[in-house]
């Protein structure tokens, strides 16, 4: 059966220290071994005899790869652990740096150092290079910022959909990153933890929604089966005009728009989105 990406995204809020992850020094080494028993993205042996009994010292019975890391040179080497650990168990597995890269508490549906950020505006704070490792733009407040915090990527998440959405990966802890961004609200508009995926072998449909009226004048309904976590509307240029967790926020700002087409984009409590043609009359 045809395996599918599903994103566990999650609220700022819900982030804590209930488990660990940490970044493999190569993909190939520590990759986590299924047994027959387990589902096929839950684990309870690697490939690596040393890693294992660093598992096994802290009784680790299973765990996760986190897939969907927006740095693809990440991507199969991250592995995340849910539940209470000592910080010995951090120490361990930084000590073995000779398969382990990088280890630290992080809650096991987000990355630790990857962020979704959203620019006022595509003109300021865009990627203009890299100097060393640490990514450019075009203002000089984020590039203290990104030198600070060391970050590694800044790219458009959405090219074709938005310029103002970008992922962003830092050799640092993001949750700390995110403040600081955040803090710095006259380039940036929200920044938030990077959700993580899990491959499943369960076939999931594509969501489905119905809005009425559309064209539509002040405001519209979405008829859905599922519940709707967030909702945003994106103009023709790209730019995402409103974010909103609340249908009676989307309702007032939809009827301050101007008439002309948008892209309505709901994201659902299983973590799935899907976009949709809006039209103002």
């Amino acid at each position: 059966m045809k395996k599918l990406l599903l994103f566990l995204l999650i609220s700022n809020f819900a982030f804590s220290q209930n488990g660990i992850e940490f970044r493999l020094v190569n993909a190939n080494v520590g990759t986590p071994q299924c047994g027959y028993f387990f589902n096929d993205w839950m684990c309870n042996s690697t490939n690596d005899a040393g890693l294992n009994t660093i598992l096994s010292n802290y009784n680790v019975q299973f765990f996760k790869e986190k897939g969907g890391h927006p740095y693809p040179l990440y991507n199969g080497k991250i592995i995340g652990i849910q539940g209470d650990f000592p910080q010995q168990f951090i120490t361990d597995l930084q000590a073995y740096s000779s398969v382990i890269a990088m280890a630290n508490f992080s809650n096991i549906n987000i990355f630790s150092d990857a962020l979704d950020v959203y620019l006022n505006s595509p003109t300021t704070g865009s990627p203009t290079g890299v100097s060393g490792n640490i990514i450019l733009t075009n203002n000089t407040g984020l590039n203290q910022i990104f030198q600070t915090y060391n970050v590694i990527q800044f790219e458009l998440g959405l090219p074709t959909i938005s310029q103002t959405y970008y992922v962003l990966t830092c050799n640092c802890d993001a949750a700390l990153l995110k403040n600081a961004l955040e803090n710095y609200s006259t380039v940036i508009a929200q920044a938030s933890q990077h959700g993580a995926a899990f491959l499943s072998n369960q076939q999931l449909e594509k969501p489905k929604a119905v809005i009425s009226p559309n064209p539509f004048s002040n405001d519209f309904n979405i008829e859905t089966e599922q519940t709707i976590t967030n909702y945003s509307i994106i103009d023709i240029t790209g730019k995402i005009i409103v974010i909103t967790s609340s249908k009676s926020d989307l309702d007032n700002q939809s009827s301050q728009l101007s008439a002309g087409m948008y892209v309505l984009n709901l994201t659902f409590e299983n973590g799935q989105a899907a976009n949709f043609k809006l039209v103002k009359k």
